[in-house]
């Protein structure tokens, strides 16, 4: 679009011919009221609060709707315009109820703020006002439908962004009213971003309800780190403790949207479950100490336990991979000064030789640009919501969707085509994609596709594939435990050279990426997770790691870490009955938001943040804690005084990573698979003990999924349980598969 110039009161100003007024007064910095009009969503300029007069046009114009054209002369506070912004202010507020002082949005309202510029201290109207009868729409979002001015943009969000038509219109006139359909509740992952974008007190966040004032809080920029991409928030507190969570701008990340998960974990924190004072075990009783003696006990146990075997290689460490990237960089760089390799993050990996091994190179920005995306083992909306969410938008511009998994999702886009394989088969697909593939481009076909048979499914994806101007590959964590996770990677990379297309490797969430960077992986002659496990090492130290979570056979991690003269120091965020089994330490560490460090997302793109709030009793930061460490055991380099010196040091290493040399093998392997999905209100430590969160129907997800067939072949019927989890029968699971999403505590995963 061409640039032209036009005048708004007075002054010459640039702007593209096409584009809307209140882009053009927005992007100057001159104010102009409005309610319905968001940035983001669709305009319907219904509220009208943006009238404004443009000279040769009889009536005011809504700002929002209206386009730029050459020489047009613009006023937004001339007399006429002000007239017709009073005249709607009044409109507005004939029903809209006189209880500021008792509305959670009181402060951050902008019916209030636009009030005191246009509305008027003497009403025309007499009349008495209406009410609306709530209803509970959500275990997240209260709602006071009285104080609603219809602006739509709660409706417009969920049809739009949220990709769910769960709020709409009823009535007319004195009887319109914004409900949910069927009075059912809101499921949304993204719902909270309603309570963002509401203009008035209509919808308000039910956690925070008559908590505290938007002025009594400050607010501290800060990085979620709940999965992979980093959604910038602003941490809100009162008297160092974490209120409330909302979303901060970032277009390049997460545009002006965060996921409810993101939103509202901060309740955990104020959990009752909460590590508060380090303790350490004397003749198998827990005794509460000062933090001098527990690091003093910590160095002793290490020192008897290991150091004086001479042998530094008795020593493991495992890391919760939502640590911080100067946490995992302190707790490896003690255990290599130490003369160990045992070091490692990922706890959930049934065989760590059969690892996934796959570089994302596409930006999040350029998932809106898609045309074509082939998604391979996941339920992207509830596992990766913010990826998902420019999914739908490369969708609704036209780009279409393959997907491959083991069961069927409630995506909420059109799919192209939606094919549910058992997860034994998902490696054979790709080997037809890629060898039909391969013909079309008259390529040499490999030896281990030699006896692949292409059927019609792999022929129309490998057309699209290769019908793309830019295209996707992106690969899921269902395939992290599949028998075959390193050669379905390995055949994803070569689809994705032989068609141009990029990749993105979603099953390294959470912090995954900063551990791989910093190469908290066992180096040369050291042993891995599962390793660590069988061996006869004699101490460990865990970061914020709890078993029955965060290992994949926990059962084993619980029997080896409680093995006599094992030396265990703990440390954790919260109080577990497993942890308090087998460790001889407790050392009380900060949580989410309550220390500075980094969170690496997808790109690569290192995020430092810095602590919100302190952490509650006696906690302190992890980093802090693996500094004193080092200094009492004598370590060199360790002289940090914050986590950006870390940071810094972090920058200036090149970390060699494991490069997986091993041949594709196509071999089917037969027999069930279990997946084995947290639920994704489940998946660290402080969403399972966020309350809003577990009573939303995302929350309550617990039970293991599988067809008829399967269920006969195993002998399970409905309601019975399967590793703890009940069981339901349903034809969306492909055979030979048992899908479990779980929320609570259960036996090994095995």
């Amino acid at each position: 679009m061409a640039n032209i110039n036009i005048e708004i009161n007075g002054n010459v100003v640039k702007a593209k011919i096409g584009e809307m007024l209140i882009s053009v007064t927005d992007r100057e910095g001159i104010s102009v009221p409005r309610f319905c009009y968001h940035k983001k969503l669709s305009v319907v300029a219904s509220c009208r609060m943006c009238l404004v007069d443009v000279e040769g046009i009889p009536k005011p114009q809504p700002a929002c709707s209206t386009p730029i054209n050459e020489g047009m002369k613009i006023y937004t506070n001339n007399q006429k315009s002000k007239a017709s912004q009073k005249a709607v202010m009044e409109f507005l507020l004939i029903n809209h109820p006189l209880d500021c002082p008792i509305c959670d949005q009181g402060g951050e309202c902008e019916l209030q703020d636009v009030a005191m510029s246009y509305g008027s201290d003497i009403s025309h109207f007499a009349e008495g006002k209406r009410t609306v009868a709530d209803s509970d729409i959500s275990a997240l979002i209260y709602t006071d439908m009285t104080r609603c001015i219809h602006c739509t943009r709660c409706v417009r969000f969920g049809s739009e962004i949220g990709g769910i038509m769960e709020m709409g219109g009823t009535g007319r006139g004195e009887d319109l009213k914004i409900e949910t359909f069927l009075r059912e509740s809101i499921t949304s992952e993204l719902s909270g971003n309603m309570i963002d974008i509401c203009p008035v007190g209509a919808l308000t966040s039910k956690p925070f309800r008559y908590e505290l004032r938007a002025w009594q809080m400050s607010a501290i920029a800060n990085v979620a780190r709940h999965d992979l991409v980093g959604s910038n928030i602003f941490t809100q507190t009162y008297k160092t403790k974490v209120k409330r969570i909302v979303a901060k701008d970032n277009d390049s990340i997460n545009e002006t949207w965060i996921s409810d998960r993101d939103r509202f974990s901060y309740e955990g924190l104020a959990h009752e479950n909460r590590l508060l004072k380090p303790q350490i075990k004397i003749n198998g009783k827990w005794e509460e100490v000062q933090w001098d003696e527990a690091l003093e006990f910590s160095i002793r146990g290490l020192v008897n336990s290991t150091f004086n075997m001479s042998d530094g290689s008795k020593l493991g460490a495992f890391a919760s991979n939502t640590a911080t990237l100067e946490e995992f960089y302190l707790l490896q760089k003690i255990l290599r000064e130490i003369g160990s390799e045992n070091v490692d993050y990922r706890l959930n990996v049934r065989d760590l030789d059969n690892v996934i091994d796959l570089e994302s190179n596409i930006k999040l920005t350029g998932l809106d640009g898609i045309d074509y995306a082939l998604v391979v083992g996941s339920n992207l909306r509830l596992e990766q919501p913010m990826i998902n969410h420019r999914l739908r938008k490369a969708v609704l511009a036209g780009a279409s969707i393959d997907v491959i998994n083991a069961m069927a999702f409630d995506f909420n886009y059109r799919l192209n085509s939606e094919n549910i394989v058992s997860p034994n088969q998902i490696l054979l697909l790709l080997a037809e994609i890629l060898k039909s593939v391969l013909e079309s481009s008259y390529a040499e076909i490999p030896k281990y596709l030699s006896k692949v048979k292409v059927g019609d499914i792999a022929k129309c994806m490998a057309d699209d594939l290769l019908d793309a101007d830019n295209s996707v590959i992106i690969l899921g964590e269902h395939i992290i435990n599949n028998l075959q996770a390193a050669s379905i990677a390995k055949l994803i990379s070569k689809i994705a050279v032989q068609t141009n297309s990029t990749t993105l490797n979603i099953s390294a969430t959470s912090n995954s990426i900063a551990a791989a960077m910093v190469n908290f992986i066992p180096g040369q002659g050291g042993l891995n997770a599962n390793a660590m496990l069988e061996a006869d090492l004699r101490s460990y130290i865990l970061l914020d790691v709890y078993p029955q979570y965060d290992f994949h056979n926990s059962a084993q991690a619980i029997k080896t870490l409680s093995k006599e003269n094992t030396f265990v120091i703990s440390m954790n965020s919260f109080k577990d009955k497993d942890v308090t089994q087998y460790s001889d330490v407790m050392l009380p560490i900060a949580s989410f938001y309550e220390t500075s460090g980094s969170h690496v997302n997808i790109e690569g793109v290192i995020q430092s943040f810095v602590a919100a709030s302190n952490g509650p009793g006696e906690s302190k930061p992890a980093w802090k804690v693996l500094k004193v460490l080092a200094d009492l055991l004598k370590l060199p380099g360790f002289g940090y005084i914050n986590s950006a010196q870390i940071t810094n040091d972090i920058s200036n290493h090149r970390y060699k990573q494991k490069v997986d040399n091993k041949e594709i093998n196509i071999t089917i392997k037969r027999g069930v698979s279990v997946i084995w999905q947290k639920s994704p209100y489940a998946i660290d430590v402080l969403t399972r003990h966020a309350s809003a969160l577990h009573a939303t129907k995302i929350g309550l997800m617990h039970r293991a999924s599988m067809n008829k067939a399967t269920a006969i072949n195993e002998n399970i019927k409905a309601g019975d349980k399967y590793l703890g989890v009940p069981v339901v029968i349903t034809e969306s699971v492909s055979n030979n598969c048992i899908f479990v999403n779980t929320n609570q505590l259960t036996g090994s995963k095995l």
